[in-house]
């Protein structure tokens, strides 16, 4: 073989090989650094193959705290770029949310401060458009402390759920929430947005969503219960189950 040819050649296989990395790092859903999220699926229903990337800057060199978070879809030889609010660690999953027969794209991103909550948002890129879905909404609560160092909540259309708090006496008495075991005055409890929400199969009912969120009793550091719900969407979210469960600590 001539030295050109040689050459030649070479220069190919390098190139198919870097070609094949790209692909297969695509495919693998690889995440550098905290910043850069790639799935290889056809978003905008055009039978091909799309390019979905979230990428985020960080405030600066070795921070987790990306201060520029961007969802981006490469399609037909186009981008489509959506900006996202700051945060950290974002999550990208494809799936079909709105049962169009189109896959659509859940991001979620961790917010600053120590609740660990998420912004969550979903998309649908139909015909090469972003368009924003709806979220499923927090599960509709009422939450509230009850006399003798109980706690209460309600689910809309299920029972009440009552746990003993006791083993936080000594703090809530300091804090003036009991007296002797009585309510210094009606105190709700805090109900938390969602700090997950990700992809679930319904039984019977294809792809849907589940989320958690945590109730707290007299400040963030005090978690009390965790309502796990599990939605799917039918013109709009709907609830198909709610479950709460007390966190380690409380006895039900």
């Amino acid at each position: 073989m001539k030295m050109l040819d040689l050459l030649k050649y070479t220069v190919l296989v390098i190139s198919l090989f870097l070609s094949y990395q790209a692909v297969e790092a695509h495919d693998k859903n690889f995440q550098v650094d905290g910043t850069y999220i790639s799935a290889k699926r056809d978003v905008t229903g055009d039978q091909k193959i799309d390019i979905i990337q979230v990428q985020g800057l960080p405030y600066e060199k070795g921070s987790k705290f990306l201060k520029k978070i961007e969802l981006s879809v490469d399609s037909n030889r186009s981008t489509i770029s959506v900006p996202l609010e700051a945060g950290y660690n974002p999550d990208l999953k494809v799936t079909d949310l709105n049962d169009d027969g189109i896959q659509d794209v859940l991001v979620t991103v961790l917010m600053e401060g120590g609740e660990r909550l998420i912004t969550s948002y979903a998309y649908t890129f139909k015909d090469g458009k972003a368009k924003e879905l709806e979220i499923p909404p927090p599960v509709p609560v009422m939450a509230q402390f009850l006399d003798g160092y109980k706690a209460e909540i309600i689910i809309e259309g299920q029972k009440p759920v009552v746990i003993d708090v006791s083993s936080r006496k000594q703090a809530y008495d300091e804090m003036g929430i009991y007296l002797n075991g009585k309510l210094n005055e009606p105190t709700e409890l805090l109900v938390d947005p969602y700090s997950s929400l990700d992809l679930k199969t319904v039984l019977g009912k294809g792809k849907g969503l589940i989320g958690i969120q945590h109730v707290k009793g007299s400040d963030e550091r005090d978690p009390i219960l965790e309502i796990k719900s599990v939605w799917k969407y039918n013109n709009g979210w709907q609830l198909v189950k709610a479950q709460v469960k007390p966190v380690k600590g409380s006895n039900k």
